[in-house]
């Protein structure tokens, strides 16, 4: 419901409503035992996710969303966020087939949630992993798995 173009959209409310709770279930579900058992967890679109998304791009207002999304994962936060970073027009030449609700949201959308990542890593460099992601898909993953190795030591 949230990502079909088709048929009824939630609300930009409800939509960020319903991204907490799915949230909120993979970190009970998921996530908190996983570290329980000591383990690392890689997760593609955290909270910052929401955030830029929700909070910037649909324009709910970034505390707003923050606040929502600590309530879900109960305060959880990601050690280490990795920025994969393209331009708009890279981006769009890459999706393919079927266009999710949000990929169709626009080019002004769009600007304001890579907007909203570039200014969340560069307020937290520490946290933060900005990879440069022109190039292949071999280099770019190759460039993300030596940040993270900077940041957290090798595999």
């Amino acid at each position: 419901m949230v990502l079909d173009p088709a048929g009824d959209h939630p609300v930009d409310r409800a939509e960020a409503l319903m991204i907490a709770a799915a949230r909120a279930q993979h970190v009970a579900e998921v996530v908190r035992p996983t570290l329980a058992e000591g383990r690392h967890v890689v997760t593609d679109r955290y909270l910052e996710s929401s955030i830029a998304y929700q909070g910037y791009g649909r324009r709910l207002g970034p505390d707003e969303v923050a606040a929502v999304s600590a309530f879900a994962t109960e305060g959880l936060v990601a050690d280490l966020v990795v920025l994969i970073d393209v331009d708009g027009p890279v981006a769009a030449n890459r999706r393919s087939g079927h266009l999710d609700r949000i990929e169709l949201a626009g080019d002004e959308f769009h600007a304001r949630v890579v907007a909203a990542y570039r200014a969340m890593a560069t307020a937290e460099p520490d946290r933060w992993v900005v990879v440069d992601g022109t190039g292949t898909v071999e280099e770019v993953a190759e460039r993300v798995a030596a940040g993270v190795a900077d940041r957290l030591g090798p595999a």
